[in-house]
């Protein structure tokens, strides 16, 4: 397991004084990018052998509000490697160890010339232990909204929304969701399925789904093509 701490800044909350559900994911993002940097696979390895860690899916709890001034410890570790496919979970908790967010995740590891998943091998994973941390719901590889859906905004991907890998990083699909959440809706569970990477200068289109016990939200390119499916309830 490897965690850090830190104290919840100005620049991390909303006009609420709360961290948004994209600064959470920033925040456990952050934390993985940490551990590999600590066990001597970082960015720059990554970048001479030609692949990255590619995040496929998450499952998050909410359980409790986190502050501004808030200070909190941010951990993760890998679960599991099997195939094409790795496990991780994250966990966000206060200064009194109680737990303010936890999270299971799917990863698949790219081969970034290709832009295409290779099979994980023991020398890929040789700098991690796996640990479960919790017990919680398994993450949702595809996840099923409602057919019936209303289209919202269109908007083009912009160079501050691409991160080292080339394409639209993982939590500003979710700061661009946040705006189609209605602020009335009392949510605590996430769900999101990356299904297409996205490059600067495309265009993605927004739609609103009516769940039964919640909302989605899906974006799709101008093929048609589905992105990105997000779920809160």
């Amino acid at each position: 397991m490897y965690t850090y701490e830190a104290v919840v800044g100005y620049s991390r909350t909303d006009r609420t004084g709360k961290v948004p559900i994209y600064e959470i994911l920033n925040y456990m993002q952050d934390c993985s990018t940490f551990q590999s940097e600590a066990v001597g696979a970082g960015l720059n390895y990554y970048k001479e052998i030609k692949k990255a860690w590619f995040l496929l899916a998450y499952e998050i709890e909410l359980l409790q509000p986190i502050r501004l001034g808030q200070k909190i410890v941010v951990g993760t570790a890998p679960t599991d490697f099997k195939g094409l496919y790795g496990t991780r979970q994250f966990f966000i908790k206060d200064d009194r160890d109680n737990y303010l967010a936890k999270a299971n995740t799917m990863w698949t590891l790219m081969d970034l010339e290709a832009r295409c998943p290779v099979r994980i091998t023991e020398d890929d994973i040789k700098y991690y232990e796996t640990q479960k941390l919790f017990e919680m719901k398994p993450v949702q590889r595809k996840i099923r909204l409602s057919q019936e859906k209303e289209q919202k905004d269109t908007f083009t991907v912009l160079k501050t929304y691409i991160d080292s890998n080339g394409h639209m990083n993982n939590a500003d699909y979710m700061r661009v969701a946040a705006e189609l959440i209605p602020e009335d809706l009392l949510w605590n569970h996430l769900q999101i399925n990356y299904r297409k990477e996205v490059m600067v200068g495309e265009k993605m289109i927004s739609f609103l789904h009516q769940e039964e016990n919640g909302i989605g939200i899906s974006f799709e390119n101008e093929a048609g093509e589905v992105l990105t499916v997000i779920k809160v309830y």
